[in-house]
């Protein structure tokens, strides 16, 4: 599940709050694609032949390239505070990126011309 919404101008505090204006301002994928460019794609993570399949089309057709498998657990990651800071610091990378979430949950900030959006994927 994907929840997007418009995020407060001038967030601050804890960065892992959602930060939603008041009243909430829900936002659908397609309305978020169409304001910045952001695609959204729900895999079959149960089936792993049907999955491979889609991840080789979608690498070719959006020329990817390079992956990398990322695990964050408090438990097991070492220097895991820095690390949680680390992805709280704005980046921008001029070639696209993809991000696939297995288990748990993230938040993404993106940005269009008018306003700041952040986008919520939540998975169960």
């Amino acid at each position: 599940m994907v929840q997007i919404w418009q995020m407060e101008p001038y967030p601050c505090g804890d960065p892992r709050l959602p930060h939603h204006v008041f009243p909430p301002k829900i936002i659908t994928p397609d309305e978020l694609s169409r304001r910045t460019g952001t695609l959204y794609w729900k895999l079959d993570t149960l089936d792993p032949v049907a999955l491979s399949k889609r991840l080789k089309v979608m690498k070719m057709e959006r020329h990817f390239n390079k992956e990398d498998i990322f695990t964050l657990d408090a438990e097991t990651t070492a220097n895991f505070r820095d690390k949680i800071d680390e992805l709280f610091e704005e980046s921008n990378h001029p070639e696209d990126q993809a991000r696939m979430i297995i288990e748990g949950s993230a938040y993404y900030d993106v940005e269009d011309k008018a306003r700041h959006r952040q986008t919520h994927p939540l998975f169960a």
